[in-house]
């Protein structure tokens, strides 16, 4: 079974698992489709994470491909605007305004594009069938075209004012509903990628074009940036929660919040209750609080990783909760006492403004006959990522810099080879060693803590995946909790009075704020698997 962000990916995933391919062969196969598919969402200049349980060996490895730096990257290459601030110049982690809007769109915002060698890694590692075969549905559609559907146009839509100055997008995606997008230039980089694996894209004509593209544009990425590329791969640890382990793909911001509401029981409270959804908000606040103050690129150790999972920490943070009131925010603590080291103070009073730009990602999630499963996320940043589409490939950019903060001295300043918090969560769950459910999401700053829904509403309240995923959602916007308008009345109200600062959001097809989840669920001997996903987007499930 397949569940992607587009039938078209659910479709090409299913078509390579019944050619006898894997389940790495399959979510290889849909992420190359999602480029065509959903290329607001990502492309080959994207970057993402895959977790990936091998069933032969019972070992679950994570293939870590977010973006880097460029080596010459510092906070000089930008100047702020202080004191200013809009939905459109302020970083989702409430960095100051960069002139022009540098760090958003254009040649500065471009970090090295990490997706193929990502996906070609896994290949390497894992898969079964020809990398000819896994790229040739993406090659198709590059070459026929992908009609614009609602979703599609939306994007356009919100993001062709900037083509203006970006004559190749315009070219590329200024099409209305109903008309095909066709990619005749990143249909040959596909093929040369089909052909020659990875090498393709970092080295060679691809590569050149790339870095030439760059130093003609005032960008900082240049061809040894690319050839020095390389994703992280290690073994995952599993985290627990009440009776199932799992792993996140690296995300700590989901352990630390389900660690923290391990400290309650929930359950008898039932599946939103006004006692239930107190102490999950709680949860998300403080665990996402100290994602704000301490949480920086896992390639360095500027991060006191092992205390923001442990739970001797989550029992200290779930202490300050009050089962009958709101807490304040930004309520970080100091986890660096449980290494027995000294805060370094980087983030001395985080700032979010996660309400403002959310992240855009799109996801495939596999489980093959052999129980092989896989989630899989990737992402250009935010719609259309850079704007920037490198001439001759049809490679579109991402603007990953934005993710970074552009003052000097900062957790996440911007420095060479630097890399972005892990906010997404590629999820596999556990019991007694045995797979049990899948899931991955999108479309969210706040990914991290979003997958604490689904996974709950599994654990805690005995629901299916599908409604796991469907259930109404909230999540913590600074001081403000965000909560679906179509929540219940009565519950809305006794939040309320609790002292819960709640700023109702609705949601329509195709434009939602509390992310967009599809997942799969499996019987514990694996005899019957389940999909679910996320009705008000674009999502799909196939299995045979």
């Amino acid at each position: 079974m397949v569940a992607a962000g587009h039938p078209l990916e659910a479709k090409a995933g299913l078509d390579i698992l019944q050619k006898g391919g894997n389940a790495v062969d399959a979510a290889i196969t849909a992420a190359f489709v999602a480029d065509l598919a959903e290329p607001a969402m990502c492309g080959l200049g994207a970057h993402g994470v895959m977790s990936i349980y091998w069933a032969a060996t019972g070992k679950t490895t994570i293939i870590d491909f977010y973006d880097v730096a460029p080596a010459t990257a510092a906070t000089s290459m930008f100047r702020t605007s202080l004191g200013k601030s809009s939905p459109e110049k302020t970083g989702a982690l409430g960095y100051p305004s960069v002139e022009n809007d540098e760090q958003f769109y254009g040649h500065k915002s471009v970090m090295v594009p990490s997706q193929v060698a990502g996906l070609c890694s896994a290949y390497d590692l894992f898969a079964c069938l020809p990398l000819t075969t896994l790229m040739g549905p993406a090659i198709t559609l590059a070459r026929e075209g992908v009609p614009v559907d609602t979703i599609m146009d939306r994007y356009i839509q919100d993001t062709k004012h900037l083509w203006n100055i970006y004559p190749e997008m315009e070219a590329t995606f200024g099409k209305n509903i109903g008309d095909y997008v066709v990619r005749s230039d990143l249909a040959k980089t596909l093929e040369l990628i089909a052909n020659e694996g990875g090498d393709a894209f970092y080295r060679g004509v691809v590569a050149e074009r790339i870095a030439r593209n760059m130093l003609d544009n005032g960008g900082i990425l240049s061809a040894e940036d690319l050839d020095n590329y390389s994703p992280l791969i290690y073994e995952s640890d599993q985290y627990t929660y009440r009776d199932i382990s799992y792993v996140t793909g690296g995300n700590v911001t989901l352990v630390e919040a389900l660690n923290i509401l391990e400290n309650f029981d929930i359950s008898p409270s039932g599946h939103q209750t006004i006692e239930a959804v107190h102490l999950m908000i709680e949860s998300m606040k403080l665990s996402w609080a100290d994602t704000l103050a301490h949480v920086g690129d896992p390639r360095g150790s500027d991060s006191p990783w092992n205390a923001l999972v442990s739970k001797d920490y989550a029992r200290q943070r779930a202490s300050l909760i009050d089962p009958d009131k709101v807490s304040s925010f930004p309520n970080f603590g100091n986890p660096w006492t449980f290494e027995n080291k000294e805060n370094p103070n980087l983030n001395t009073i985080p700032v979010d403004d996660s309400g403002k730009i959310s992240g855009n990602t799109t996801k495939v999630v596999v489980m093959d006959r052999d129980n092989n499963v896989v989630s899989l996320i990737t992402s250009l940043g935010t719609y259309f990522g850079s704007q920037v589409i490198v001439p001759g490939t049809g490679i579109l950019l991402n603007n990953s810099m934005h993710r970074l903060d552009p003052r000097p001295g900062y957790l996440n300043s911007i420095m060479p080879g630097k890399g972005m918090q892990r906010l997404t969560s590629s999820v596999i769950a556990f019991n007694d060693d045995a797979p049990v459910s899948a899931l991955a999401g999108s479309l969210s700053i706040f990914l991290g803590g979003m997958g604490i829904h689904p996974l709950v509403n599994m654990v805690d309240f005995g629901m299916g995946i599908h409604d796991s995923i469907n259930s109404l959602r909230f999540h913590p916007s600074g001081e403000d909790i965000w909560v679906d308008s179509r929540m219940n009345s009565d519950l809305i109200d006794g939040l309320s009075k609790m002292g819960h600062k709640l700023v109702k959001r609705s949601s329509t097809y195709g434009n939602t704020s509390f992310g967009n989840h599809v997942g799969l669920s499996f019987s514990k001997d694996n005899s019957l698997i389940s999909g679910g996903m996320d009705v008000l987007h674009n999502n799909w499930v196939k299995g045979f």
